[in-house]
């Protein structure tokens, strides 16, 4: 049975290590998923200032190219003006492009750090359940050790009681039996009231005894029924040796037949007299 619940703990102990690993491995996701959000957040700030800056740079563009065309309004004719109008519209329609390009970057880069977030709250929402699970399982381990240290003295104390009694009533079975062996020696004498009471002394401790042995049977069976529901709720630990406690109560059974069939024997050795 120890070696039973020494490998139950040990399984417990892997499975508490295996969600402690678990736990290590969500803390680095966590690391590398906010160390991504700082970065695309960094990357976002500077695609920003380089907009920034062509939109000045573009801006300034348009502002050379409208003093230019201001200048050649004064001095070219209707059809050079209209051509520099022209070739202003393309290049603003250019630059209308790259403007809107550079505004569907910013929305995808807000998008991706958005989902960058959702996924750090997902993961310190799985970090914080299992952080619970863990102190579950070590609270019941605690729980599962105790119950099995205590279960284990109760069932020393009772296996060491039962094996007393189990001599005792071999003893007292051997007494019977050499009392009977001097009553058939002795049939024709007067001599069996003392030895009668004596007999009756010795049967009425023998089923004190067994009467004792019996509510002792009960204790270990309730006990053993109560760790084994324990270790169903908890853990697939095994019963404390059914099979000794079953080999004890038969040793138990057959002294005490042997003491019947003893008495028995004495009664029909009176009979006889």
């Amino acid at each position: 049975m120890e070696a039973a619940a020494a490998a139950a703990m040990s399984q417990l102990q892997l499975q508490l290590l295996s969600l402690v690993s678990d736990h290590r491995i969500l803390r680095e996701r966590e690391r590398a998923a906010r160390e991504e959000l700082q970065a695309s957040i960094q990357r976002w700030k500077e695609a920003e200032e380089g907009h920034r800056r062509e939109a000045r740079e573009l801006r300034a563009e348009v502002a050379a190219r409208d003093d230019a065309l201001r200048r050649l309004e004064s001095r070219d004719s209707a059809c050079s003006l209209q051509w520099t109008i022209q070739l202003k519209d393309k290049q603003i329609a250019v630059i209308s492009e790259k403007l809107n390009a550079h505004l569907a970057l910013f929305s995808s880069v807000g998008k991706e750090a958005a989902a960058v977030k959702q996924v750090l709250g997902d993961v310190k929402c799985l970090v914080g359940d299992k952080e619970n699970v863990v102190s579950d399982l070590k609270g019941k381990v605690e729980k599962i050790s105790v119950l099995e240290k205590d279960f284990v003295e109760n069932l020393k104390f009772f296996e060491e009681k039962i094996s007393k009694y189990q001599l005792e009533l071999q003893n007292r079975a051997r007494m019977i039996y050499e009392l009977r062996e001097q009553l058939e020696a002795e049939k024709h004498k007067n001599k069996f009231q003392p030895q009668d009471e004596i007999i009756e002394r010795l049967r009425s401790e023998k089923q004190e005894m067994l009467m004792e042995l019996h509510n002792m049977e009960i204790a270990l069976r309730k006990l053993q029924d109560i760790f084994g529901t324990l270790g169903h709720e908890h853990s697939p630990l095994p019963s404390q040796k059914p099979g000794n406690a079953n080999a004890e109560t038969a040793g138990c059974r057959h002294g005490s037949e042997d003491i019947d069939m003893l008495d028995s024997g004495e009664g029909e050795g009176r009979y006889i007299v």
